[in-house]
């Protein structure tokens, strides 16, 4: 108690600043964000089905990639998952489960980064306050999108990295996690090669890695790398799935998401390789990227005034260049600059060039503390401002935000599932106004992967995204209401005047509405729901609505 009482006494704005981030990343966590991601909904419910019955929803057993729509989804988010889903059961909190605490660690975790980078802990301190008030932060570590993890990993690894420079039996550990980093998000094959080789080379030039470790280090790095190699590999040449035994390598229906939004693969790579360094510089700037999910306006990635102090922080960065001596912040120009090269084969928006808030973070305080040093008086005027900020983030996430994400998170669809589900055991159609509708059925449902699988019926089998017509009872479009088999429609509030007849009874929800038919549902075999009139109609429809989706830059964020 005493040892603890004395670390208190030691380290009391520390506990202070970790207490209010926690606080932050946890009030209300069951309501804000409200409702439910596609995304989120998909890599929860192929946890759920890996964890009870052995495969995804595509009938993968333990996939190292998810197939999810068809073009893939990362895996290792809802292998994270599993624990908190067997404890609890599958809900949209512990689908967000990984992302909260993973955001509560790296709060953590980059105070004893920056804390061994320079041996100052007030630099760490302000380091970690510009973190904890951070706008991307708060909202990455609240909802459950698969990217989210990647920069988190990251930051762990690179914290064993500098402490295995002074204990050499971590740097196995640091070099197994980095290897575990790409199993997170696509970004991750290129970026996670190119700031290893880097980092190592300079490392190895000032003697800091043993030849032991690195060789060992290098061995846990291939083994573990290895399956995520095979598949990236494997579909890139369209080869076959890969029974590992414990473990398979699936093929996809379509190209990688990665490939979909990589520079790499499109023509006229160096135009576009231009073109999205410039938007890279736009983001930066305005720290907007126009989706709600990933910004607040007028908010951004750390207030509108951070700008500045990142250059400062860079330009005292670089000019301890000239000195030729060791300097583990060298390590951290190799991240920023890693992820901008990252960022230049990417289609670019907020979640997809994640990995760059970290030092670009860092280095906005590295310009404060420059500025301390220089500038005393202006110092606090500036703390005092991003606090201010601060504040005013807060209250509009808090207030605003809900109403604002609501609709994009299709907030009372699974009330209104649950209650459809509840009041009839017979067939129930579901409207095609929800991004991938399939998915909220099976995952608010919990129904049977092989039932799914026995079940389902593509409008487009083998797409890179693959919409469903029907599968068990569930039937999805906006042409249902004529039919006598229906037993119920699950439907958005703005169609509740199409069932004002008397012939259903309604329920209504925030944004959905259930009609459940009132006389008993006529079950017409010669005439089936899915048939291939449907399968266009609802087809159509999902093309339709995915391709306002794609020019409007959102995603099923799967469409990320």
């Amino acid at each position: 108690m005493r040892f603890s009482k004395e670390w208190l006494r030691e380290n009391i704005a520390l506990f202070i600043i970790i207490t209010i981030g926690s606080i932050v990343r946890l009030v209300l966590i069951g309501s804000i964000p409200p409702g439910l991601n596609q995304d989120e909904a998909s890599i929860g419910y192929d946890a759920y089905a890996i964890l009870h019955y052995g495969i995804d929803r595509n009938g993968i057993h333990n996939p190292i990639h998810l197939i999810a729509w068809g073009s893939g989804q990362n895996a290792l988010y809802a292998y994270f998952s599993i624990p908190f889903i067997y404890l609890l059961g599958l809900t949209p909190l512990t689908t967000r489960a990984v992302s909260i605490i993973f955001g509560i660690i790296g709060l953590l975790a980059f105070y004893y980064l920056v804390k061994r980078l320079f041996h100052n802990k007030h630099l760490a301190l302000i380091s970690l306050f510009l973190l904890v008030i951070s706008p991307w932060h708060i909202m990455m570590s609240r909802w459950g999108l698969e990217s989210n993890l990647f920069p988190s990993l990251v930051l762990l690894s690179v914290l064993l990295l500098l402490i295995s420079y002074q204990r050499y039996k971590y740097f196995p550990v640091a070099c197994g996690l980095f290897a575990l980093s790409l199993y997170a998000y696509g970004t991750a094959y290129f970026f996670i090669p190119v700031f290893l080789l880097l980092v190592l080379i300079y490392s190895l030039l000032y003697k800091k890695i043993q030849l032991k470790q690195l060789i060992i280090g290098g061995i846990v790095f291939v083994i573990l790398s290895l399956p995520i190699f095979l598949f990236v590999i494997m579909n890139r040449f369209k080869m076959s799935s890969i029974d590992l035994g414990l473990m398979t390598i699936p093929k996809l229906t379509g190209p990688p998401r990665v490939e979909q939004v990589s520079s790499l693969f499109q023509e006229n790579v160096l135009e576009q390789l231009l073109s999205n360094f410039k938007d890279v510089l736009i983001l930066l700037t305005t720290q907007d990227d126009g989706h709600i999910w990933n910004a607040l306006p007028p908010y951004g990635f750390l207030y509108f005034f951070c700008l500045p102090l990142l250059l400062v922080g860079l330009y005292y960065s670089f000019k301890n260049l000239k000195n030729k001596q060791w300097n583990p912040e060298i390590i951290m120009l190799i991240w920023f600059f890693s992820a901008v090269l990252m960022a230049c084969i990417t289609d670019v928006n907020i979640n997809r060039i994640n990995i760059i808030y970290f030092p670009a973070i860092y280095f906005v305080a590295r310009g404060l503390w420059a500025i301390k040093g220089l500038y005393q008086k202006i110092f606090i005027p500036i703390v005092l401002a991003f606090s201010l900020c601060f504040i005013s983030f807060i209250y509009d996430y808090f207030t605003k935000f809900p109403e604002q994400i609501s609709s994009a998170f299709f907030e009372s669809l699974g009330d209104a599932l649950e209650y459809a589900a509840e009041e009839t055991d017979g067939k129930i159609a579901v409207t095609n106004e929800i991004n991938m509708p399939y998915i909220f059925a099976l995952f608010y449902e919990k129904t049977d992967p092989h039932e799914f699988i026995d079940t389902v019926q593509y409008v487009n089998p083998g797409a890179a995204f693959q919409y469903v017509a029907s599968f068990g009872r569930y039937y999805f479009g906006d042409n249902y209401s004529s039919d006598p088999s229906i037993a119920a429609l699950v439907i958005p509030n703005h169609q509740l005047s199409q069932y004002a007849n008397g012939n259903y009874q309604i329920k209504s929800f925030k944004h959905y509405s259930v009609a459940i038919r009132t006389g008993e549902p006529i079950d017409i075999e010669e005439t089936p729901i899915s048939s291939e009139t449907n399968l266009i109609e609802n087809g159509g429809t999902a093309h339709r609505r995915m391709d306002l989706y794609r020019r409007s830059g959102s995603r099923n964020e799967s469409y990320l």
